[in-house]
């Protein structure tokens, strides 16, 4: 049996826009709630948006009936266009909402480095989060990751990080009741330790991390992902690639799940796919299928 084939059997896989599925759980018959709640990231369909293969509209009734999966987590940069535009992303919880879906996070980028030097780069920084800000609050979600990854010196970059997240963390909290998190996501926030090391520095209830299983580069990805679960709110499962047993190829998923679980923590974790053999919504569901079973070991 070839890896496509596999994967196909193993999440039923179907292409976008697809009809609803019935989809066993391996806990349907556990009516406790799992620790982990499953969530998609819109990234996972990043070529299909590129495209217009996928109008961003229709992004949450395909993953609803694409995957069976109610909670649905944003990035900005599939839309840029659309910072302050209040009708769209009410239009958008309204979709959500009919679909009994949840949004939950948005990534957001930003032109302005949150930890540059400069005192008015970070402040340009934090403004230009105030309409994705707008935008999570009016979809009713919780939280917007934020890059803290300029290049620099570790030790004044971990000064410049904590100057910036605080303050964008305070407007987040005062103005909008939300919360801030930062990903290992290049340079020195590919590195768990340092991340670590600025949330400390920080020391803000709302101030979070999102650990990403494959985004440490040449960092060791368990170490990394265990010194950044002390703070994590969100959990990022990112996938590529997986074998013909439907294990993923370039992290052990039972490791980290396991190192997950051990850190206590119990929330969402968002599934964001980033291969090319198959659809999303195969990767999606081949992810999901893949993370209840290590689940399902640890009990």
């Amino acid at each position: 049996m070839n890896r496509r084939h596999a994967l196909r059997n193993l999440a039923l896989g179907t292409g976008i826009g697809a009809a609803p599925l019935q989809f066993e759980s391996a806990f349907a018959a556990d009516k406790t709630e799992p620790w982990l709640k499953f969530a998609v990231q819109q990234y996972s369909f990043n070529r299909q948006l590129k495209s217009g293969e996928l109008k961003m509209e229709s992004y949450p009734m395909t993953v609803v009936n694409g995957t069976g999966i109610k909670a649905l987590e944003y990035y900005n940069g599939h839309m840029e266009e659309k910072a302050g535009a209040t009708d769209f992303f009410k239009e958008m919880r309204k979709r959500s909402d009919d679909l009994g879906a949840v949004n939950t996070m948005m990534l957001c980028k930003s032109k302005h480095a949150l930890d540059s030097a400069d005192e008015s780069v970070r402040a340009a920084s934090i403004e230009s989060y105030r309409p994705w800000l707008d935008a999570v609050k009016i979809l009713g979600g919780s939280c917007i990751r934020v890059d803290v990854r300029s290049p620099g010196d570790a030790e004044e970059q971990k000064k410049h990080a904590t100057a910036g997240l605080k303050v964008l963390s305070k407007v987040a909290a005062a103005d909008y009741e939300l919360d801030i998190l930062v990903e290992n996501h290049g340079n020195h926030s590919s590195n768990g330790a340092w991340v670590a090391d600025v949330m400390k520095m920080v020391a803000m209830d709302n101030c979070g991390t999102l650990p990403d299983f494959q985004n440490f580069g040449d960092y060791d990805p368990y170490k990394g992902v265990e010194e950044m679960m002390p703070w994590a709110k969100i959990v990022c499962a990112k996938s590529k690639k997986f074998d013909a047993e439907g294990n993923e190829v370039n992290v052990d998923y039972g490791r980290l799940i396991k190192i997950v679980k051990d850190s206590g923590f119990k929330g969402y974790i968002g599934i964001e796919f980033e291969g090319h053999e198959v659809t999303p919504l195969e990767g999606i569901k081949a992810t999901k299928a893949l993370i209840e079973r290590e689940m399902e070991k640890l009990g």
